[in-house]
């Protein structure tokens, strides 16, 4: 073994020694989401799908909140509660579309016409009655442990 090897496995014995568990565990949950999240197939190269890990990240968040609200700061666990959410809403968004197509989203992101810089964009014309609903007529699924929602 190489002097370089040596000392690179004395320092992760010395990091081992003095991290505290509750910094791996953020550090952990932090990798859960980003996976999470990869396999919804919503971000740039969305190749990545696979909706069951989803739906195993989310439930790996869910069952660690116990030990992370005896070791967080409010201001952490706000921040966490919140990345879980928005996991939970990809999930549901990701499982409107089927693999390989944009979601619902997507779609109505891509329809809409982009507004010239510095131009507020200005309100349909004609009577509300008159105008198509932009809010959806069912809401989206949301995955939970105990089934959709």
């Amino acid at each position: 073994m190489s002097d370089d090897e040596q000392r690179v496995q004395e320092a992760a014995a010395e990091f081992m020694r003095t991290v505290p568990v509750q910094d791996v565990i953020v550090s952990m949950v932090q990798t859960v989401f980003d996976v999470g999240y990869r396999r919804t197939g919503l971000i740039e190269g969305g190749d990545q799908r696979d909706l069951a890990q989803t739906a195993l990240a989310i439930d790996t968040v869910r069952a660690l909140m116990p030990v992370l609200e005896r070791v967080l700061d409010a201001s952490s666990l706000t921040t966490l509660r919140s990345a879980l959410s928005e996991l939970q809403l990809a999930y549901a968004q990701a499982a409107e579309a089927p693999a390989g197509e944009p979601s619902a989203a997507e779609e109505r992101k891509a329809a809409e016409p982009d507004a010239p810089a510095g131009k507020q964009p200005q309100p349909p014309e004609g009577p509300p009655q008159a105008r198509e609903s932009r809010i959806a007529s069912e809401r989206p699924r949301i995955w939970t442990p105990g089934g959709d929602v």
